[in-house]
């Protein structure tokens, strides 16, 4: 199958055979084979009923297709019932047992078949599983958690084979609960994870802050790499003998960040060396040339314990990202897959950061010039007067260092003069937009194969120039030929949004979630349910998309928003208040829900948010 040709999806799998097959045949191979023939009929007809599909089989093993997380579960559970009363009622001569595996993924499909690492992690939970036991992934955990009546034990992260991944066991029996040696041992080495996975998130989050496109527009120029120093992470509530948590925690933070070729990070040595000496920030800079200084420090409380983050960007001298987590040592997995997910979203590629900082940095001379592109984003991305000055400052500056021009900066520049008329702050606005159309024109013409240039064109003269749905449609089009990835996707969600066509809007941002899931901004969420919001979709389907993340503390003010708005709709006045109330500290504003294509539902949904507020102040 030539890679032109993959056709990739979304699919639950279920992997089963049977335990001791081949001893089995060896002892009598006519009666398992007849024994393993009633099985299959018991587990086809019950597959079936779950709207399951039967695409590869081998012997005393089985591969299933399901469209649903809790169909597959709830077929596993009837499917080992039945074979449990089969084997203990109908005394067969030769009782069989079976393992289940079931996991979530992106799979390829091959004709009928289905391939990838979807399957194969179904493969090794089945292996993982117990005897007439069924071990899920956290994936499907998710989907099913409070969907189901089923009770769980958490296995922690495992790893079988390559695989390694997060399992968990459904308990048909109490009997069938277990500890297992997790992939990271003790509790010593936990700690030392769930703080080297945090700052990590930190870490991708100020490297890959702006979401750029994966084509070089100018020769890559061969530059410094990002300089970062952690500093030994502090802790309280610890006894003597665990005072060693804390220069393990930091050796195994700098350990991890090494195999990323994409950064440098300072040794342990000269992390101890500064802060033995209590070297300043200015000083650290200028000696050591480094651009990031992280911090961390925790503080353990019996059975609680909090982590706390900062990343200072010696630049500019400010604190750029904190990370605080609050924990039971219990549940220590818990909050690890709930980091990892941001640094899925933050690094966007499996140890791929390296080359993806290489193609972004192409477009730079150096590190600085990177360093301040990236505080510009920060302050554009405010989208407030205070914001726009700050990211101006930036921009001027950058521009100044290149003075033959840049077209990655000329499209910065583009969105900056459009966000100038947004905010209200043009002294001449029709010279600001003629202005603005004159260069993306010119960036348009003179970088035909740059997608950015027309994702710019696409949006922005959608909104700001006049331009046509159709003019618009075409430039995303012409984007995504030339190679646009993920930006081409968000900008053309907003399109497509803005031309009335809901449902391809929805389209692309689930394919942008696709790529990464987990977005630390909840950028892409947020647009995602903001579009189904507008599409009248089923309140239930926002829950289903939002799931447990709309607890956490930076989530997009328009999910929140949405979220009071149902609330209110409900009767439940205390729950709609807290969300907008939370909405409103994560930057709302009544325009983020603004339906261009629906002016009367427009109304109402301000009409809501208008007696939310009303309560909200009093």
């Amino acid at each position: 199958m030539s890679s032109d040709t993959v056709d990739r999806k979304i699919a639950v799998i279920l992997a089963t055979d049977v335990v001791g097959y081949s001893k089995h045949m060896e002892t009598n191979e006519k009666e398992t084979v007849q024994n393993l023939k009633a099985c299959e009929q018991i587990l086809t007809k019950t597959f079936k009923k779950h709207k399951g599909r039967l695409f590869n089989t081998g012997g005393d093993s089985f591969l299933i297709e399901f469209p649903s997380a809790v169909e597959a579960v709830e077929c596993a559970v009837s499917f080992q019932e039945q074979i449990k009363k089969r084997n203990t009622s109908d005394n067969p001569t030769i009782p069989l047992e079976f393992r289940i595996g079931i996991n979530t993924g992106d799979v390829i499909q091959d004709k009928d078949n289905l391939l990838g690492d979807g399957v194969n992690i179904a493969a090794r939970l089945e292996s993982l599983a117990q005897t007439n036991g069924i071990t899920i992934s956290k994936a499907v955990y998710d989907f099913i958690k409070g969907k189901t009546d089923f009770r769980y034990n958490d296995l922690g992260i495992q790893k079988v084979k390559k695989n390694e991944f997060h399992a968990y066991d459904i308990l048909l029996d109490p009997s069938q609960k277990r500890m297992l040696k997790t992939q990271y041992g003790s509790n010593v080495k936990l700690f030392v994870v769930i703080a080297a996975a945090l700052i990590m998130a930190l870490v991708g989050f100020l490297m890959l802050g702006l979401d750029g496109q994966d084509k070089k527009i100018t020769e890559f120029r061969e530059t410094s790499k990002p300089v970062i120093l952690v500093t030994p992470v502090k802790t309280s509530g610890l006894s003597e003998d665990q005072q060693g948590f804390a220069r393990g925690i930091t050796e195994s933070m700098i350990s991890t960040f090494s195999r990323y070729t994409g950064i440098r990070v300072l040794s342990s040595s000269t992390s101890f060396h500064v802060a033995e000496n209590n070297i300043t920030d200015e000083e650290i800079r200028e000696e050591y040339g480094v651009n990031f200084v992280i911090r961390g420090s925790m503080q353990v409380m019996g059975n609680n314990a909090r982590l706390n983050v900062e990343v200072t960007d010696l630049k500019i001298g400010e604190v750029v990202k904190t990370e605080k987590r609050d924990f039971e040592l219990s549940t220590i997995f818990k909050v690890q897959d709930e980091i990892s997910d941001k640094v899925l979203g933050s690094i966007q590629t499996d140890l791929g950061t390296g080359e993806y900082i290489k193609t972004f940095m192409a477009q730079l001379d150096n590190i600085e010039d990177f360093t301040m592109s990236l505080n510009w984003v920060r302050a554009w991305r405010s989208y407030s007067p205070e914001g726009y000055e700050k990211s101006k400052t930036i921009l001027d500056e950058l521009n100044l260092r290149y003075p033959q021009g840049n077209p990655f900066l000329d499209v910065l520049g583009s969105w900056q003069i459009s966000q100038r008329i947004r905010l209200n702050l043009s002294e001449d606005v029709e010279a600001d937009k003629k202005e603005l159309r004159s260069l993306l024109e010119q960036l348009t013409t003179n970088y035909p194969k740059y997608p950015d240039a027309f994702n710019a064109r696409a949006l922005i003269g959608l909104t700001r120039l006049g331009a046509t749905c159709e003019e618009a449609i075409a430039d995303i089009d012409h984007a995504e030929k030339m190679g646009g990835g993920q930006e081409t996707l968000m900008i053309g969600a907003g399109v497509y949004n803005n031309c009335g066509q809901g449902k391809k809007a929805i389209s692309r941002l689930k394919e942008v979630l696709k790529l990464v899931p987990n977005d630390p901004r909840w950028f892409q969420t947020g647009l995602l349910v903001s579009f189904m919001y507008q599409d009248k979709l089923a309140p239930e389907k926002i829950y289903e998309v939002v799931g447990e993340k709309i607890n956490a503390e930076d989530m997009d003010p328009r999910i929140l928003a949405i979220y009071s708005i149902f609330e209110f709709k409900n009767g439940n006045e205390d729950k709609a208040i807290s969300y907008y109330k939370r909405a409103l500290k994560n930057g709302f504003r009544k325009d983020r829900l603004d339906f261009k294509t629906d002016p009367e539902y427009t109304a109402k949904t301000h009409e809501i948010i208008d007696k939310i507020d009303s309560l909200a102040s009093k």
